[in-house]
Formats: structure tokens, sequence, C-alpha cells
């Protein structure tokens, strides 16, 4: 299965699983003691790094002093695939007042047109590449053109190229952050590990693997697929492994990779787009996305580096780890998102 084929898959998921539509919103005319913002998110209890954003937003806004909350559809539903005490509501419970503010995700669009121009609210579009899936038209004139739109977050430079380019508007970047109490990389080299997660472009890996082993390059490698496993478990291994795979395509970020990299793997492979921004040549090797000849060549001419001069992946992981470090720490996440909230003027 290519590329495509992997996309329009990806696709028919996704529509499956918004087949019965965005929650119905409901609001009240009076102001509330506190202004809240409130982030929709939906009853999804799988692994998904972007609904663990919205967790993770929430928490940054609370411990500022600024009132926030997940807004789900039932009530008493949380996620319970990640630790998190996180402030929860439904949208039952939760009306939305005058002053407060909803942030709506991208995978939830064809809910933007239908809100009165009264809502105050932003878009939270941690892939650009989704933003015109649904309803295109009416999201594109809602972008360029709603009274009540106050702003747009992204989580990735080239997000926010995208969609500047596509509005002609200023687009936010918020910075994402890699737990690195949980994700760090080993005080030593690892053994022959190779690791990478099936959920993303499982075809385009598994087939540059039996690439190599038909070639007799894999020889003494031991191929880790990390999948549905608990965050604690993803950590684990990634600190086990030396190389990661990365196989994304049309990634909003690509966490996926730079956890990887903060656990001390060198990466090779596809950055996705998102993930341009952190696959630097000097501790990765990125490769044309969707060019399984070059990733193939890549990852054997790694596997002969590794096997000449043992511990040449753990130095660049290291290297890579401690870039990780600096660039997306939790800091720099919360300074990003509480400038955004002020910077659009919410007032809490």
């Amino acid at each position: 299965m290519g590329l495509e084929e992997q996309a329009r898959r990806a696709y028919r998921v996704y529509r499956r699983y918004r087949q019965h539509g965005p929650p119905k919103i409901r609001l009240r005319g009076t102001s509330s003691r506190a202004p809240t913002i409130y982030y929709l998110a939906r009853d999804y209890n799988e692994p998904s790094g972007g609904i663990r954003t919205l967790y993770r937003h929430v928490d940054v806004l609370n411990e500022a002093g600024v009132a926030a909350a997940v807004l789900h559809e039932r009530r008493g539903f949380r996620c319970s695939w990640f630790p998190n005490q996180t402030r929860v509501t439904d949208v039952r419970s939760s009306p939305l007042g005058p002053d407060d503010l909803l942030v709506v995700p991208e995978t939830d669009a064809r809910l933007l047109p239908r809100l009165p121009a009264s809502v105050r609210h932003v878009v939270f579009n941690q892939s650009g590449h989704l933003t015109w899936n649904v309803d295109a038209e009416l999201v594109t004139r809602h972008y360029l053109g709603s009274p009540g739109l106050l702003g747009v977050m992204v989580v990735s430079e080239h997000s926010q190229d995208l969609l500047e380019y596509a509005f002609r508007r200023p687009v936010h970047r918020v910075r994402l952050s890699v737990d690195t109490a949980l994700f760090n990389p080993p005080d030593r080299p690892n053994g022959r590990v190779l690791s990478y997660m099936p959920r993303r472009g499982r075809a385009d890996a598994e087939n540059v693997l039996h690439l190599l082993r038909a070639r007799g390059a894999l020889g003494g490698w031991t191929v880790d697929a990390v999948d549905g496993v608990p965050q604690e478990e993803v950590a684990r291994r990634l600190r086990a492994s030396t190389i990661f795979l990365s196989s994304s395509y049309q990634e909003g970020f690509g966490l996926p990779a730079v956890e990887a990299m903060a656990s001390g793997n060198y990466v090779v492979g596809f950055h996705g787009f998102g993930g341009r921004e952190f696959f630097d040549p000097d501790f990765s090797r990125p490769t044309p996305t969707g060019d399984l000849l070059d990733m193939g060549r890549a990852l054997e001419e790694c596997l002969i580096r590794e096997a000449e001069q043992p511990g040449w992946c753990w130095s660049r992981g290291v290297e890579a780890a401690r870039h990780v470090r600096a660039e997306y720490s939790a800091d720099r996440e919360s300074a990003s998102i509480l400038a955004f909230f002020k910077e659009i003027g919410h007032r809490p």
C-alpha cells in the first residue's frame, strides 16, 4: 500500500469517526464570574496525540490562573489512556456565555459555520493538511470572514506557513513539549534495536524493512513495532531503541519522531512536512517523503556506520535529545500558549 492509499484509508477512518458530526454547543445569555476557555474534544478514549495536547493546554492555562476546561460531549467522560487530573466538563453542563471562549479543533471544522456570530472562538489547527477535509468552501469562508473568530493556533512552522498562505491572516504557532522525565536518552549505547510506530505509515515502514531483509542488511538487529501500548511503555521501548524509522505522512508536527529523538534515537525517514523543523541532518537522516528507495539506502548506510563505529547512532541520538530538550520544553510551550491568549485579548 502506497502513500496515496494510506491517505485514502486514513480519510475513511476519519469520516467514520466523525460521521455523526460535532456536538451541539449550548449558549447562555449571561456572563459567568470567571470567563472560561473551553477546548472542544471528542469522546475518543484511544491514544491520540491531538487530544492529549488539548488536555495539556487546559492544564497549562489553569496552572497560570486562567480558567479553562476540556469540553466533551458526554457527561462524565474523561480520557483514561494517559494519567491526568485535567478539568473536564460536557456540553450540557457548561453552556457558553458571552465572555467565554471556545477552542475548536480543525477536525471539527464543520462546526465553525454553524456557530452564531456572537460566539468568541479560536481554531486550534494541529494539522493544516486536514483543514479542508469537510465542508471546504464553508470552512474557507469562515476563516476569511467570521467576526467571532479571534485567532488561529497551529503547532508547527509548516502549518503556520500553509494557513497564512491560504487565508492571508496572522496564524499563531504555539509550541508542543516533550515530557523529558519520560522520554530521555540512555547513559550508554543500546544494543541493535530498530523501532517504528506502525500506526502511521505502516506499509512504507514495513516495505523498507522487507527491502533490507532481502539485502541481508538487518542481520543481528531486532525490529520493534511500538503500537497500542500506554505512554510509559512507549517511552521505555524508545529508550531501549537505537534507531527509529519515521514513515509519517502529512503530519501537523510529528510527535513520535521527536519523542524518539528525545529518547536518544537516531531517526531516519520521512519528516511528514510538519517535522521538517526538527529533522536536522546533524543528528538525523531525513529522506524525501514517499521515497522508499532513498529511505532504504539511508537506513542501510546508518546500519553500516553503526557496525563500523559502535555508538555512532547513540552519539547523534544524544545530540538530538539535547536539541529537543531545549526547543520543545514545557516552559516554552506554556509561554507560547499564554502569549497567544493574551495577544487575542482574552481577559480571564
